[in-house]
């Protein structure tokens, strides 16, 4: 395995999209010496890496608790270790690349929605972290075991959970494209782990938000390409989180209603209304 000090501190920071704001913070942590608790999290990054299993433990003890800066500092440090395990699975290198500056990007959102260095999503980072998702094209994909029955699904089979990053539209284009690269990339990169359905849990697959959009839109057509199954839960900040990147309902009156999208979200809160999670599945293009 290729040590952690085979890359530099700035080289690491470029390849994991570090934005120019959170640079001198992150090279503090990555140049310091590695807290207990840093190395805590360092151990648990090593066990699981390659590892299927996707539970999130807490970690630390009250005589060393783990903070949110302690899973930055072990992740930043971490980073070169992922980036060869991706090599050595012949992964592309634009691939990992792309994968890995997940950490950046959600270091910041953070900054937009806290305005302060951090990350409040750590333990999402933990799949990048572990190589269970990576992004292909427009959207990222988690190679899973669900725990919930999906249709044509069976025990033990393997699927990849579709997930969006921040950044760009859901045109057919990009979504399709990304779809078929999917397939072909988990079949040569994971060969033991065969998939054929993807699914995607999101507040995009609510069937109010496509019944309140035109049918053309990005978003009503990439909600289509889904068969839903299960029964949607409510999780009334979600839309609000990922359309204005706020988890306060408190205020709502303020934020703006310039596209079609915020004046859904907002009009169907307004009105007394909860948004909620949808489920959906597909097959995936062979």
């Amino acid at each position: 395995m290729t040590p952690r000090t085979a890359l530099s501190p700035e080289l690491t920071l470029d390849i994991l999209g570090i934005a120019p704001e959170d640079r001198t913070d992150c090279l503090s942590l990555l140049e310091g010496q590695a807290a207990p608790a840093v190395e805590i999290v360092l151990a648990h990054l090593t066990a699981r890496l390659g590892s299927a299993d996707d539970s999130n433990p807490e970690l630390g003890t009250p005589e060393i608790p783990v903070t949110e800066m302690d899973w930055i500092s072990a992740m930043l440090r971490f980073a070169p270790e992922v980036l060869a395990w991706h090599a050595d699975r012949g992964i592309p290198a634009d691939i990992s690349h792309a994968t890995v500056a997940d950490l950046g990007r959600n270091m910041a959102i953070n900054r937009r929605v806290h305005n302060r260095f951090g990350m409040d999503t750590y333990k999402w980072l933990n799949h990048v972290f572990s190589g269970r998702i990576y992004q292909l094209g427009r959207l990222q994909y988690l190679i899973h075991q669900p725990s919930a029955e999906i249709p044509g699904v069976g025990a033990g089979e393997w699927i990849l959970g579709v997930h969006i990053p921040e950044g760009g539209g859901l045109g057919a284009d990009a979504v399709n494209g990304s779809l078929a690269l999917a397939t072909g990339f988990f079949a040569e990169h994971f060969p033991e782990k065969p998939v054929r359905t993807a699914n995607c849990e999101s507040w995009l697959l609510d069937p109010y938000l496509s019944e309140h959009l035109d049918s053309a839109s990005n978003i009503a057509q990439f909600a289509a390409l889904f068969t839903p199954y299960g029964t949607p839960r409510d999780e009334p900040t979600d839309a609000v989180y990922f359309t204005f990147r706020t988890r306060s309902m408190e205020h709502l009156s303020e934020l703006p209603r310039t596209t079609a999208l915020q004046q859904v979200v907002l009009n169907r809160i307004d009105a007394g209304g909860a948004w909620q999670l949808g489920f959906g599945f597909l097959r995936l293009p062979r």
